[in-house]
């Protein structure tokens, strides 16, 4: 077991043909969402920020249906180790009526109250007046999201990965034309400004819908999941469900809204604060895409390792992924500082707000390396490894004991300048990576989450 990484072609075969589709997914996704912050940006910085603001809902609700999914990717994973299909699925099944609840509700409540919903991230009436045109459109595309989005998380804990990249495609490419048309006003269509973005994103989360649910159904060989089987239930799945996958869902809703708050104070900071982090937040996803497919990839293999039994070769393969880690986040932090004034340079902003944006980005540099090892950490091993509940702790301790009073503290008691109070919604990173090391200073976390229940036989 002392082999190295790269001697092990099983094992590289296998992070390759996980992480590849998954990194490319995730990169044409940003490419779809860099495209909708660009031509808003055209528009002015008024658009810009209500759109990212009304975004803050379903940045949670995304989150949500991100951890649901993968909280069922933590038992999937090692029962597809064990060879357990039946119990895949029910899981899947499990997920989806859960998510789908979750939807249609979070739906419902941003398109009733939008002028709600935005006075709580600014105070800003223009901002507030632009974004409540933006949210009762885009309300509607919570469902739809929540159908496609969790049945392209669960499944690719098994390795159906190709389809995400299929879909994110088709979601570019849809996205980009519809917006070209409804924003500006093109081929005979009137110019819809903000109200056209968000018109072109619940068209383009249809077509995503409808394009996943039949892949799944009509198309893969791999699962086979048939209509009876989404309707399909098991009452030792679900307590095993609530016990080892709900705390990742936890985990991601709580620390959604920790950043959601981030968001607000930064909100309160004025419409160039704004249109700054915006531009910064979608530089760091370009920067650890690559991370997070690592990421992903490890959490399916580790699980699949312990579902089979392979325990050492699991451990072994844990101290590979930490390294990685290291070597990933240098080369983030690398890209950040490489990328930061060429992107900014796209932006129809003042110029106050350019240099802003490539300020934090600066301190962004810093902070992805730290993503790296929490990212990898959290997402990929810990949760792969059967210890869902120490990364829920980890991401909130750090998030809500740590980053957010001290961004609340700075912006309105000391009334520090925005670089600090940005500088102070990253200090969560550093001090989870701390956590992290602690808890993986022996093996005693990892451990077999399939034997808190599986599908009966027969039921």
């Amino acid at each position: 077991m002392k082999q190295s990484m790269f001697k092990d072609r099983a094992f590289l075969r296998t992070l390759a043909t996980l992480m590849i589709p998954m990194v490319a997914q995730n990169l044409i996704s940003l490419a779809a969402q860099m495209m909708d912050s660009l031509m808003l940006g055209k528009l002015g910085q008024i658009e810009l920020s209500a759109s990212s603001l009304a975004n803050q809902p379903f940045f949670i609700f995304n989150l949500l249906i991100f951890g649901m999914a993968s909280g069922s990717s933590v038992l999937n994973a090692q029962f597809w180790g064990k060879g357990d299909v039946r119990s895949v699925k029910i899981v899947i099944s499990i997920c989806l009526k859960v998510a789908l609840t979750v939807s249609i509700l979070l739906s419902a409540a941003v398109m009733i109250f939008p002028e709600t919903v935005m006075r709580i991230y600014t105070n800003d009436p223009e901002i507030i007046a632009a974004g409540v045109s933006y949210l009762r459109i885009i309300g509607w595309c919570y469902i739809f999201y929540g159908l496609s989005g969790t049945l392209l998380t669960t499944v690719r804990s098994v390795g159906i990965v190709r389809i995400a990249v299929v879909d994110s495609v088709f979601s570019l490419v849809c996205n980009i034309t519809l917006n070209y048309i409804l924003i500006f006003g093109h081929l005979g269509f009137p110019a819809m400004g903000i109200r056209g973005a968000a018109i072109a994103t619940v068209i383009t989360r249809i077509g995503d819908a409808v394009l996943v649910l039949s892949y799944i159904l009509f198309i893969d060989k791999k699962l086979r999941i048939k209509v009876r089987d989404i309707l399909d239930f098991d009452s030792a799945l679900l307590k095993n469900y609530l016990k080892n996958g709900l705390p990742v869902a936890f985990n991601e809703v709580f620390w959604s809204v920790g950043v959601s708050i981030q968001s607000m104070v930064l909100g309160r900071l004025g419409a160039d604060v704004v249109s700054a982090s915006q531009i910064a937040s979608i530089v760091q996803q370009f920067s650890t895409v690559l991370i997070f497919g690592v990421a992903n990839a490890a959490a399916i293999i580790i699980g699949n390792d312990i579902g089979a039994g392979k325990m050492e070769q699991a451990q072994l393969r844990v101290k590979w992924f930490r390294i990685m880690a290291v070597v990933l986040g240098i080369f983030a932090a690398g890209l950040v500082l490489l990328i930061a004034r060429p992107v900014v340079s796209f932006y129809n902003i003042p110029e106050e707000t350019k240099e802003l944006a490539v300020q934090m980005m600066r301190i962004l540099a810093l902070m992805v390396f730290f993503i790296s090892q929490t990212g990898i950490g959290v997402v990929g091993l810990l949760r792969g490894g059967g210890d869902p509940r120490f990364a829920l702790f980890v991401d909130l301790a750090g998030l809500w004991l740590f980053a957010t009073p001290a961004a609340i503290l700075s912006a309105f008691v000391f009334h520090a300048p925005v670089l600090v109070v940005y500088l102070c919604t990253r200090m969560d990173e550093p001090i989870k990576m701390l956590m992290i090391a602690w808890r993986m200073r022996n093996n005693n976390w990892m451990k077999d989450v399939t034997a808190d229940g599986a599908a009966k036989e027969g039921a």
